[in-house]
């Protein structure tokens, strides 16, 4: 409270950012097209396992496998954009999380299956782990996250 004109007391209201709630939006979005990919690798791979042999039902299995893990991956994400718009520090930490795993996974393919690493994803993912941070490295925003 500030003393304003002949002794009155002034109230001065601050606005509160809405970068919180437009990062927790579009992260919820982008989590969203990985709940329609993991959709996509869950029937892929029923249908190749309706189809083919023994060997195609083994890697149908797979392929269903990291569908599932996709889905469950991309639900806590849509979690954490919610906790984000929210003004929650946690939703932060939890999207942080989630970019880290993604890019561990994404290593270990690489490695499992005799590739070059992905270093345009690693970018990618870094690039985002940025972009989900910016509301705890903006003044205005940051105040207002508990």
């Amino acid at each position: 409270m500030a003393q304003g004109f002949a002794g009155q007391q002034v109230m001065m209201i601050e606005q509160k950012s809405s970068l919180p709630i437009v990062v927790g939006v579009i992260f919820c979005l982008f989590q969203g097209l990985g709940i329609l990919g993991g959709l996509a690798m869950v029937f892929g791979g029923a249908l190749i396992g309706g189809i083919g042999g023994e060997e195609a039902a083994a890697a149908a299995g797979i392929v269903a496998g990291i569908g599932v893990l996709i889905l469950l991956l991309s639900g806590i994400g849509i979690w954490a954009g919610v906790l984000i718009a929210q003004r929650k520090k946690l939703g932060v930490k939890i999207a942080w999380g989630l970019i880290a795993a993604g890019s561990i996974l994404s290593i270990l393919g690489s490695v499992l299956g005799e590739a070059p690493i992905d270093f345009v994803s690693l970018g990618c993912n870094g690039i985002c782990a940025l972009f989900v941070g910016i509301p705890l490295m903006i003044s205005s925003a940051s105040q207002h996250m508990e």
